[in-house]
């Protein structure tokens, strides 16, 4: 058994005469950018959170880890709180997509695997999880919900450099000796909050470094 959520989004910009694709199932749309994002933040950055989580307690499918009410909890905070009100009235009903996308996640018959969504977090951070920190900030609110997955993220790779996953991490553009130096310099939570090429204007932000320290803790108090 896989799932029944099935979600078919065009813009419909065609030169010519189309088929009935509504009939179908196709949901016809003006322009297809709100669903991109709705996709990215909410579901692309949530399963990675809950992925970079549930490995740090020591879980190994992605069902589990979103039936963990801790972990559910901070995967839903983090679009309750932040994503949502970044991402304003796009004419998409964002909590009953984020909703819809937690309950596809405990789905234990997918049987997906941490190690699988964990991947690529050096990515998945200036991409998926650093604009709506970013927009946070642009709005005057303190992102404290988002800052958890960073924060997941940067305990997650403590524990690569210790060698201590229980998996092998993959990820595209690991630079590994950088990794490594981080974690061995006297301050790796500011070495890491400072990196431009992860948070791009928020490294030279003295609150953010601050945050992060702190969530950083909260992470250490999670799995400890």
């Amino acid at each position: 058994m896989g799932e029944t959520f099935i979600q078919w989004v065009v813009e419909n910009n065609f030169r010519d005469a189309r088929p009935n694709l509504e009939a179908v199932g196709v949901e016809m749309v003006e322009s297809v950018i709100p669903y991109e994002e709705a996709k990215i933040r909410i579901l692309n950055a949530s399963h990675s959170c809950i992925a970079w989580a549930g490995t740090l307690i020591g879980q190994q499918y992605i069902h589990e880890s979103t039936l963990t009410d801790v972990i559910y909890a901070i995967a839903d905070r983090y679009v309750t709180e932040d994503v949502i009100p970044c991402l304003g009235d796009n004419g998409i009903d964002l909590p009953t997509y984020r909703d819809v996308v937690l309950k596809r996640f405990t789905n234990p018959y997918i049987q997906d695997t941490n190690q699988r969504v964990a991947a690529d977090g050096f990515s998945k951070i200036p991409a998926m999880i650093a604009p709506t920190l970013q927009e946070c900030y642009q709005r005057g609110v303190r992102p404290e919900a988002t800052a958890m997955l960073p924060a997941l993220f940067f305990v997650f790779m403590e524990q690569w450099h210790k060698g201590t996953l229980p998996y092998q991490y993959q990820d595209g553009i690991l630079d590994a000796q950088a990794v490594h130096e981080m974690f061995e310099a006297q301050d790796p939570v500011a070495v890491f909050a400072r990196d431009k090429a992860l948070f791009g204007d928020l490294a030279n932000n003295a609150d953010f470094l601050a945050l992060m320290r702190e969530k950083v803790a909260a992470v250490y108090t999670l799995i400890n």
